[in-house]
């Protein structure tokens, strides 16, 4: 989890100066958020390693956990997400 060299195909120059942006500074949250938008969009086998790198980036941020989690939901990846929720549980504290 985490990759640094996570290569996903954005297919713009503004996704790809985001992603950019982030390779040399990962707290760069504006460029995290034109990402996390264009992420939600997409399928998640796609860009799951996107949101690993988020997550583990940012592991206490409930908020980026749950856009996580409500894409693997929508991709209907029900064993991820019970094992995400534990996860949270026992490291965040955070109700869901």
């Amino acid at each position: 989890m985490g990759d640094e060299n996570v290569q996903i195909e954005w297919g713009s120059e503004k996704l790809v100066k985001a992603q950019q942006t982030i390779d040399e500074n990962k707290w760069d949250i504006e460029a995290w958020g034109v990402l996390i938008r264009e992420a939600q969009g997409r399928w998640i086998n796609d860009v799951r390693p996107f949101f690993e790198r988020l997550v583990a980036t940012f592991p206490t941020t409930g908020r980026y956990w749950k856009i996580y989690i409500e894409q693997e939901m929508k991709g209907r990846n029900f064993e991820r997400v019970e094992k995400y929720n534990v996860i949270i549980m026992e490291i965040t504290k955070i109700p869901m």
